[in-house]
């Protein structure tokens, strides 16, 4: 299988088309200094310790609950988790590599 690098702001139809077909996509070298950043700042809030939402509080009806530091990865995965989905038939391949896209 060929690899594909994702630009930022700069992926098209056809890039898509690849990846649907079974390109393996990589992040281009331009997309690490902002997820980096991003991470840096995560890691500031979390830092801080005030309530910033969806980062150390709940969600919704929730938000003005603290979630204590050691439980902010469990967070992190149950907000995936809760927007998970399992009926129907299976997602063909294809779409689900789409979709992790």
């Amino acid at each position: 299988m060929s690899g594909l690098k994702l630009k930022p702001g700069n992926t098209t139809l056809a890039d898509w088309r690849e990846i649907y077909r079974g390109a393996v996509p990589k992040l281009d070298a331009a997309c690490w200094p902002k997820i980096k950043a991003s991470a840096e700042a995560v890691a500031r809030i979390v830092a801080k310790g005030e309530p910033v939402y969806g980062i150390n509080t709940g969600f919704g009806k929730l938000a003005s609950v603290r979630i204590p530091a050691a439980d902010l990865a469990t967070l992190q995965r149950n907000i995936v988790l809760s927007h998970a989905a399992g009926v129907g038939e299976p997602m063909p391949a294809a779409v689900c590599r789409l979709m992790m896209a």
